[in-house]
């Protein structure tokens, strides 16, 4: 049931990763990962989490809240979620939580100021749903990334994240895996976009055997299309205990992207070579198997590499039947 801004108004809209209250519910999946990445010592992007107590906020101050309760009562059906995403669209942002957007907004660019003195900074806008990211369901993939972002455009970007708890995909994901609809909330993760050489994602047991070698996937620049599945990445298999290299196929070479002037651009790949070097991803999978130590389970990482280092995105638990 939406909160009202009154009782959501207590928690803050606004923490930076890596100093994240420890435990903090309202963080949701990626951004709670993240967080504990950073404090663990993992290079992460710079960037803050937009609360799920900011999100509650938005919700509590629609025109109707009797009537949006009602819509959230009749999901999945259609119509219903087409009444929510309606009311949503047609709601201000509330101006306390435009406030904080603007503050941390502010902070950010001034850390990334000081790293990175050349250009308007970019970001990265992804969301962050409570339940994703878990044991019990993943929604890889289902709520929205923005790229290539800047300061003006971000709050609506966030605007769109909120309203990807709501997408099609995300109500039949919902449904099929008999996941409530009440309650439901969204953090949303902003961060410097790091122009990546290299995009990849690892996981510490095989998704397919079930076997305990490690598995990566990589393609060169971002890692958008990794994750959307319209591209065909680099696999490469490792046998855990010494990281040889026990497997390697190719790729395709197909649309890529890579970030240009701040902004993603799409080309062709534009190399026959291995993406990752025998080095790079031993390197990666080594990071991989400490945190699926420190996590106490298998675990699949996204990373990108960025002038020979390794920078994590995101880290959740291998979820059975996503």
């Amino acid at each position: 049931m939406p909160t009202t801004a009154s009782s959501s108004s207590r928690h803050a809209f606004v923490v930076s990763l890596g100093a994240a209250p420890i435990g903090a519910a309202d963080l949701g999946g990626k951004a709670a990962s993240l967080d504990r990445l950073a404090r663990a010592g993992y290079p992460i992007p710079p960037g803050f989490c937009l609360t799920a107590a900011a999100f509650r906020e938005h919700l509590g101050s629609v025109a109707d809240p009797a009537a949006l309760r009602s819509a959230i009562a009749g999901l999945p059906d259609e119509e219903a979620r087409c009444a929510i995403v309606n009311a949503l669209e047609a709601t201000p942002t509330p101006r306390s939580v435009g406030s904080a957007i603007s503050g941390g907004l502010e902070a950010l660019c001034r850390e990334l100021a000081t790293l990175s003195p050349d250009g308007p900074p970019s970001f990265a806008v992804r969301s962050s749903a409570l339940d994703e990211d878990g044991i019990a369901a993943s929604f890889a993939g289902l709520h929205e990334t923005e790229l290539g972002r800047g300061v003006d455009e971000v709050e609506a970007a966030i605007r769109r994240c909120w309203l990807s708890l709501w997408s099609p995909a995300a109500i039949s994901y919902r449904a099929r895996r008999n996941l409530p609809f009440d309650g439901i909330a969204m953090a949303v993760v902003v961060q410097a976009l790091i122009p990546a050489d290299a995009s990849a994602v690892v996981f510490t047991r095989h998704p397919v055997t079930g076997h305990d070698d490690v598995l990566i996937n990589a393609i060169r620049g971002l890692g958008e299309p990794l994750v959307s599945g319209s591209a065909t990445p680099e696999t490469i298999v490792l046998e855990r205990s010494s990281r040889t290299i026990v497997e390697r196929t190719p790729g395709d070479h197909g649309r890529r992207l890579f970030v240009r002037d701040g902004c993603p651009v799409e080309m062709s790949d534009p190399s026959l070579e291995p993406v990752l070097s025998d080095g790079a991803a031993r390197d990666l999978a080594g990071i991989a198997l400490t945190i699926e130590g420190e996590y106490g389970g298998p675990v699949d990482l996204e990373a990108a590499r960025l002038h020979g280092r390794w920078i994590l995105l995101q880290a959740r638990p291998i979820t059975a039947g996503r």
